[in-house]
């Protein structure tokens, strides 16, 4: 029950990004179709994050495993902090 719930949610969440693009299209004026596109933006992060601990440890990894391969695919060059380099000595001691 837990996962369907989760799947439910999910595809909601999916389905109000997909709607997203159209409401520039409807005869609304320009703030009510800002209204409209803010509120379901609101209303798919909302179900996206209800969403993923419900369905658990596999959908994380399958998020991860996306990003990574997007990362790849579009070579996207990860920034190295100073911190991250090891600190080389600057003077190299004796062997004995």
């Amino acid at each position: 029950m837990r996962k369907l719930l989760g799947y439910i949610l999910l595809a909601i969440s999916c389905i109000a990004w997909l709607v997203v693009p159209v409401i520039p299209f409807l005869p609304l004026s320009t703030v009510q179709k800002a209204s409209w596109v803010g509120g379901i933006i609101i209303f798919a992060e909302i179900a996206w994050w209800l969403a993923v601990p419900l369905l658990g440890k596999e959908i994380i990894d399958w998020c991860k495993n996306a990003w990574q391969w997007c990362k790849r695919r579009l070579s996207f060059k990860s920034v190295k902090s100073p911190d991250d380099e090891v600190a080389k000595p600057a003077i190299k001691a004796p062997t004995e």
